[in-house]
């Protein structure tokens, strides 16, 4: 209700606000708004077309040109297996290594001028050493020129692998990087296990086929299980990315980004193709893109976007300036002639000839409507507050309050005479009652003579129902004496016992509450009576519950509404078999 209520005074101070400025301002205003929103959406519409269709494009075409670089790379590893196969099929060698005539000097230099021959028509292979069962080790370079002698670590893994074997990252003197491809080294027609060769891959040649790729926007690089094995810069050569690196290729490819020092990126990962695994490769490729630039025509678009939008709602602006008064002074007219209602006659300004329109229909009716709408308030009020008083007078006045005292303690005299303590009891009880609820015709007592009022009632409905149930009270102290409307409480304690207590096996119970809240009055009457459902025998919606029970609590919610307000009233909950719970809500009186 705080919330609904909190709601309704923003409206109110909205539309307060709102008629501080003139009509004319007014519509400027609701067409800007209108006119802005739709601007707003036009470019809500646009950016999301650039940053889903655009950007979708833009990835697709990072995506492709991924794809056609791995196939380049996919080739390069082709030509490397073929330039394999050339030193496995080339029966010289074999010849050379098996002849035992020849010095092993005279087999270097025959062996090297045979791959000098081979590497001169192959640019990939920086070097190419042969290594034999008994460690020797064959190059169109001397030992001294050599890369590298290879470890025997990797020359165990290519004799154990059936597959070529791609080792760690090697540079030369000169800072060249290689990356070193070993297979093992068979007579092609014989089978005969001769030891194995090695090819050094300039990295250069690798990095040419990629380099060029996202010039100006990114770079890429090349990764084997996480270690980079080509890349821009040389000095990361070999480097291991760990799993918190932001650049780390995804194993199943695709794109993702990361943000660094304000910067976004865009990370692309190209798995190559699963049949180079056969080969002995394993390699990632990896681009590294500028969001800034990669959609920077999306970002110029969406600033013109932006500048077409600013020179419309300036165009728009001038023309909602014309259009309003274009509407507003047909209104201006009107509030001229309305100024001079009481100094010309009435029916003179309401009389428009030619005119059809809606402004001239409201000059024309606006006068019968509002004196109509008068008349019909004033009714209506006069005949809500003749309903309030016949209620109250129908309620409070049905007794002639001199005789039925007089009546009543008579009776309880001849009670007391004839020893009768609890017909004696029943009619206190029943006088104390009579007296507080018509206590002179007053609307207000303390709620401390309300309770006596109650407690009067209850005596007498436990004569009738001895053992029945029992009722607690729980009353602020600092309620006793404030002044509430009388006849609220009885009520719905009749109500609990009636339709709660009566009809439930056992002896029941009913608490009355009371306590003072910071702006209200609140009494909560709870039974453990039968209870009903929501649509049941005492209601037949949440709203109406109160109102379908009978005359009693339908005018005990009426008269608090209508000396309260109608945010106070009665609010009722019940659960079968458990019991009902009746919330009285009362404004605080001055």
């Amino acid at each position: 209700m705080r919330k609904l209520m909190g709601k309704f005074m923003i409206v109110e101070r909205i539309h307060s606000l709102m008629r501080r400025f003139k009509i004319k301002s007014r519509i400027v205003f609701v067409l800007l708004i209108g006119l802005s929103l739709h601007l707003v959406l036009m470019l809500i519409i646009f950016n999301i077309y650039s940053y889903s269709y655009l950007k979708k494009d833009l990835y697709h075409h990072v995506v492709q040109t991924q794809r056609e670089i791995g196939l380049s790379v996919e080739l390069m590893v082709d030509d490397i297996q073929m330039l394999f196969l050339r030193f496995l099929v080339n029966s010289e060698i074999y010849d050379i290594i098996n002849d035992d005539s020849l010095l092993e000097s005279d087999k270097e230099k025959r062996i090297g001028d045979i791959i000098d021959v081979m590497l001169s028509q192959n640019e990939l292979a920086g070097n190419v050493v042969i290594s034999t069962h008994d460690g020797t080790l064959y190059s169109h370079k001397s030992k001294e020129q050599m890369l590298e002698v290879p470890e025997a670590l990797f020359i165990k893994r290519i004799k154990e692998s059936p597959i070529p074997v791609v080792g760690e990252i090697k540079r030369d003197g000169n800072g060249n990087s290689y990356i070193p491809f070993g297979q093992q080294f068979r007579n092609f027609n014989t089978g005969q296990n001769i030891g194995v060769v090695i090819i050094y891959v300039r990295e250069e040649s690798l990095a040419a086929l990629y380099s060029s790729s996202f010039t100006g926007i990114g770079y890429s690089f090349l990764t084997s299980d996480n270690r980079i094995i080509s890349h821009p810069d040389k000095r990361l050569l070999g480097n291991f990315l760990d799993e918190d690196e932001p650049i780390r290729p995804e194993k199943k490819g695709g794109y993702r980004t990361f943000s660094d020092n304000g910067n976004s990126y865009v990370i692309a990962t190209y798995p190559l193709n699963s049949r180079l695994e056969s080969l002995g490769v394993n390699w990632e490729f990896t681009s590294v893109i500028s969001s800034q630039k990669l959609f920077s025509g999306i970002t110029k678009g969406n600033q013109n976007a932006l500048i077409f939008a600013s020179v419309t709602f300036v165009v728009m602006l001038i023309l909602s300036f014309y259009l309003a008064a274009k509407i507003t002074n047909p209104l201006l007219n009107l509030k001229k002639k309305l100024s001079l209602f009481g100094k010309k006659n009435l029916v003179g300004i309401s009389e428009q000839k030619g005119q059809v329109d809606e402004i001239s229909q409201l000059e024309s009716s606006y006068y019968q409507m509002v004196e109509r709408i008068n008349q019909l308030m004033l009714e209506k009020d006069e005949e809500k507050e003749k309903q309030r008083k016949a209620e109250l007078t129908a309620l409070q006045s049905q007794i002639n309050p001199h005789f039925l005292y007089n009546t009543l303690d008579a009776i309880s005299w001849i009670a007391r005479l004839k020893k009768q303590p609890d017909i004696e009891r029943l009619i206190s009880s029943l006088a104390t009652f009579f007296r507080i609820s018509l206590h002179k015709g007053d609307k207000f007592v303390t709620v401390e003579e309300e309770i006596r009022l109650v407690q009067s009632f209850v005596t007498i409905e436990q004569m009738r129902f001895p053992d029945k149930f029992e009722i607690e009270y729980d009353i602020d102290e600092t309620l006793q004496k404030v002044h509430i409307l009388k006849l609220i409480l009885q009520p719905i304690a009749e109500n609990a016992i009636k339709h709660g207590i009566s009809e439930k096996r056992g002896k029941g119970r009913i608490w009355i509450r009371g306590e003072l809240l910071d702006d209200e009055i609140r009494f909560t009457i709870t039974d453990d009576g039968v209870g009903f459902h929501i649509g049941g025998t005492l209601t037949k919606a949440t709203e109406d519950v109160l109102f379908q029970s009978g005359y009693g609590l339908r005018n005990v919610d009426e008269r608090i509404k209508l000396e309260y307000g109608t945010q106070y009233g009665l609010r009722i909950s019940s659960t079968p078999n458990k019991g009902t719970t009746v919330t009285i809500r009362l404004g605080r009186k001055a």
